[in-house]
């Protein structure tokens, strides 16, 4: 397989996994979660039965999660065996097998559970995890750019700068040294935030069944907890940028920090028109939604980012404002 096609089939497998994470959470909000109450048949009587919305509804949902397993086996099998060779290539793809494999599994724990919050959380997760094996398979094998504009900051040739300056910094300085921990830092927080929110989700009304059990939290409570770590991760981000201003950063770059901003700030005040609203279904959905996008802006931004600040060997002139280094 060429490593073209290889990275062609790591989108198609992660976009198919964000696809499942939806549908998964249409099967929820439309009170489907067992209307397949057996796993792997969807009940004791049949292994595909639509006779009912809600088992259509979470029939499809598990013939859709089936077939998301095809790119992801694509690529377990192919990943020793692209051409030209790649490095980091098999470890991502074995991740996203197991991980779509494992989520399956517990799925059906999730049914024969009669939806426990925590198994429901943690089938929301894992499917995030499988998210960012994607991502990183599909990272690993993109087109391989110019490495000279690959960089955090623009190359500078400017004949009036002169041959060497303080303001000239060697390839290990291709961002601030304080971009990449801030970076993962923010990954922390944007975590914890997903977490939580899977605690607000559990402690909520919405449990995939009538019947289903439900955290016996105070909504109010979990739900400010939440708030509270969601603007205290946009407020680090902001910190951040504002000590980069200045920075003359490659297009990639920005193009990654603005979407993450953009993205946090829209999944924020889904957040808070569903919350005041009395959590309608459709805002739900959209917080779902959004949710995954913000994971998958956290780790392309990480993907972006981070191998930046990483040292290269060579020099390599790069000019960067005298303020930025003092920072």
């Amino acid at each position: 397989m060429s490593v073209g096609t290889f990275h062609l089939w790591a989108i198609a497998a992660t976009v198919g996994v964000c696809v499942v994470i939806v549908a998964g959470g249409v099967v929820r909000l439309t009170g489907s979660g067992l209307g397949c109450d057996d796993w792997p048949n969807c009940n004791t009587e049949r292994f595909v039965d639509v006779s009912s919305l809600h088992a259509a509804i979470e029939q499809a949902n598990r013939l859709l999660s089936a077939l998301v397993g095809i790119p992801a086996l694509v690529l377990a099998v192919a990943c020793s065996r692209v051409r030209p060779r790649r490095d980091g290539l098999v470890w991502p793809s074995l991740g996203l097998l197991v991980a779509i494999l494992a989520n399956g599994v517990l799925g059906g724990m999730t049914v024969r559970g009669d939806l426990h919050p925590a198994l429901v959380q943690s089938h929301f997760v894992l499917a995030l995890v499988a998210v960012t094996f994607g991502m990183i398979a599909a990272d690993h094998s993109r087109p391989r750019s110019d490495p000279a504009s690959d960089r955090g900051f623009d190359p500078v040739s400017d004949p009036q700068s002169g041959p060497a300056s303080d303001a000239t910094v060697d390839a290990g300085r291709r961002l601030p040294q304080f971009v990449r921990p801030w970076t993962y830092a923010l990954a922390v927080g944007t975590v914890v935030a997903i977490v939580t929110g899977t605690v607000v989700t559990g402690t909520g009304p919405h449990a995939g069944d009538e019947h289903a059990r439900r955290w016996g939290f105070d909504i109010s409570a979990v739900a400010r907890i939440h708030a509270i770590v969601v603007l205290a991760t946009v407020a680090g981000f902001l910190a951040m940028l504002w000590r980069l201003r200045g920075c003359r950063l490659q297009p990639r770059v920005w193009s990654a920090l603005s979407t993450w901003l953009f993205v946090a700030v829209v999944q924020g005040a889904i957040g808070y028109l569903q919350y005041f609203n009395g959590v309608p279904e459709v805002l739900v959905g959209a917080h779902i939604a959004g949710a995954t996008l913000l994971w998958v802006a956290t780790v392309h931004l990480v993907q972006v980012v981070a191998p930046h600040t990483r040292s290269a060997p060579g020099p390599s002139r790069l000019v960067v404002s005298d303020e930025v280094l003092a920072r």
